[in-house]
């Protein structure tokens, strides 16, 4: 009887252990599934916030990146916008253009860039109300005066009547005809030179007190420094009529034509006057 009994309470013993470790055990899986869902939650909240961090960040960088669009430049018309009559205040020689100073006839002030035949005769035109005429020249546009191929265009004026008056200048002037008694030199073709300087296709015919004549063509006129230079080459010779830019109209240096042969000089007949 005692036997019985006390196999009855080991039994007992034994349900109530089995039955804690059983509940244990289901905590214990239960802990760990609610760990689980807790550990997915922000896992997936922090994948949302940077899938639009990084929607955000490709739009702005689209739209700092996107190349802007080219309008383009418009060609300048010849005279738009600028005085068809006017004064004349000044004109002066410049590195790239000849500027004149004008007012308008609502006397309005400014400077307009013409070309530079207009500085070699501009005494007539100082102080005068004059008519103008414009046209669309190559400009130098490079950082130095030298040549670097690139130009721009520029209306500029290349033509001023004087009101009431036949006197006129413009870039493409008339054939020209220099002396100084020993030298004879006709000049023309300067219509092919547009204000640019190294630019032309200027035609030289001259001749010496004794008849001796030459003719050459392509010369390149190039205006700086106070003076006009038209350079011709004709094989190792090199020839140039140097012309200065004077508000005298009573100068009497003239003109000067240089010879060289070689880079020396052969000839230098000064005085040379306009017939």
């Amino acid at each position: 009887m005692k036997k019985s009994i006390f196999t009855t309470v080991l039994l007992i013993i034994s349900l109530l252990m089995i039955g804690c470790n059983n509940v244990e055990k289901g905590n214990y899986d239960s802990n760990n599934q609610v760990q689980s869902d807790n550990s997915e939650v922000p896992s997936t909240n922090k994948e949302s916030t940077n899938n639009s961090s990084s929607n955000s960040s490709n739009e702005d960088s689209n739209t700092i990146t996107q190349a802007p669009v080219d309008t383009g430049s418009a060609t300048p018309k010849a005279g738009e916008g600028q005085p068809k009559v006017a004064t004349i205040k000044g004109i002066v020689q410049g590195d790239l253009q000849c500027y004149v100073t004008l007012t308008d006839e609502q006397g309005k002030e400014q400077e307009i860039g013409a070309s530079f035949e207009i500085c070699g005769q501009k005494q007539q035109f100082l102080n005068q109300k004059v008519n103008l005429s414009y046209d669309i020249l190559d400009v130098n546009d490079c950082q130095s005066i030298e040549p670097c191929g690139k130009t721009k265009q520029v209306s500029s004026i290349v033509k001023m009547d004087v009101i009431g008056s036949s006197k006129s200048a413009k870039s493409s002037g008339d054939t020209q005809t220099l002396s100084n008694g020993e030298w004879t030199i006709k000049l023309s073709n300067y219509d092919s030179w547009n204000g640019v300087n190294h630019t032309g296709n200027v035609k030289y015919y001259g001749c010496d007190s004794k008849e001796n004549c030459l003719k050459l063509t392509g010369g390149k006129v190039i205006c700086r420094n106070g003076k006009c230079i038209t350079r011709w080459i004709n094989g190792e010779y090199y020839y140039a009529i140097e012309s200065p830019i004077t508000e005298d109209t009573n100068d009497s240096q003239g003109e000067t034509l240089i010879v060289r042969k070689n880079g020396k000089v052969i000839l230098r007949a000064e005085g040379l006057k306009a017939l």
